[in-house]
């Protein structure tokens, strides 16, 4: 068979496979839309059959991630499900494209909440393009936020330190295995966030990290003023009326201000401090 021959059958075979598509789900005839993700082919199967253009196809599939992305953020409702089968198959159309590890891997775990997921797209990445220490940062910040294995944290960020040459991760790495109370953990938080808010470029999980910055700061104050309290109650044998009270007997320099816009307030009748903004102090692992 000649080429003009091949070309026409496959262009049949493209309008017949794209009519049955849009007879058996219409949805799915709409042009770079992403609905259900069983209508999604195998990455192998296009590599297979890319016939030496699997960069090109993954840069159309590329752009359908960054599609579905965008609406699936506007449109929660949606959910997410499609999400880590794109990644995967940008990444099986081309194993190096780091960035798509990393967006698909900080997308799945802080704007879909399916961590273990973004875990296994983070391990393909660092499997196939293991000199981008973005990747080892972000599987650090997932053992990190939503695993509490501290040690799983340190060896990566340690990993990231290594293969970025960057001794701040490495200073990062070292405070993670210390880690011994609620202050240190804030701190360590917030390493994470700022250095992942000066990395990320997509705007709804910028806003993401820019709240919990703001979470981590508040509980960090709120932190601080319920130790004071409780030297408060130790050197006093009774509860203080406000916050006040403890920053005039030289137990706080003063009453710190709200990171959250609010107030910083004492209830001596519950014994808690509270934002009047966030409400009082709460775990700081995030819900999946």
């Amino acid at each position: 068979m000649n080429r003009l021959g091949l070309a026409i059958v496959i262009a049949l075979l493209v309008t017949v496979t794209a009519a049955a598509r849009a007879t058996l789900e219409p949805e799915a005839a709409r042009v770079g839309s992403v609905r259900d993700p069983a209508w999604l082919p195998s990455g192998q199967a296009l590599r297979t059959t890319a016939m030496g253009q699997r960069l090109l196809l993954a840069d159309l599939y590329w752009l359908r991630t960054v599609m579905y992305v965008g609406e699936s953020a506007m449109a929660p409702r949606r959910g997410w499900d499609a999400l880590y089968p794109l990644g995967e198959i940008v990444t099986d159309l081309d194993p190096r494209f780091g960035y798509a590890y990393q967006v698909v891997g900080s997308n799945l775990s802080g704007l879909a909440h399916q961590v273990e997921l973004s875990d296994r797209i983070l391990e393909k990445g660092m499997r196939n393009v293991p000199d981008r220490w973005m990747l080892p940062f972000l599987y650090a910040f997932n053992k990190f936020f939503y695993q509490e294995d501290y040690a799983g944290a340190a060896a990566y960020a340690r990993r990231a330190a290594e293969v970025g040459r960057r001794p701040h991760l490495a200073l990062l790495a070292a405070n993670l295995s210390l880690l011994a109370n609620r202050s240190d953990e804030y701190d360590a938080a917030l390493g994470f966030l700022e250095l992942s808010l000066q990395q990320e470029s997509i705007p709804e999980q910028r806003a993401q990290l820019e709240q919990r910055i703001v979470k981590v700061l508040t509980f960090r104050e709120l932190d601080r003023c319920e130790r004071a309290v409780a030297a408060f109650r130790m050197r006093t044998g009774r509860r203080p009326w406000a916050l006040d009270e403890v920053a005039w007997i030289g137990l706080l320099p003063s009453v710190p201000a709200d990171p959250s816009g609010g107030t910083l307030v004492y209830d001596p009748f519950s014994d808690t401090v509270r934002s009047t903004r966030l409400g009082a102090r709460q775990p700081l692992r995030v819900d999946r």
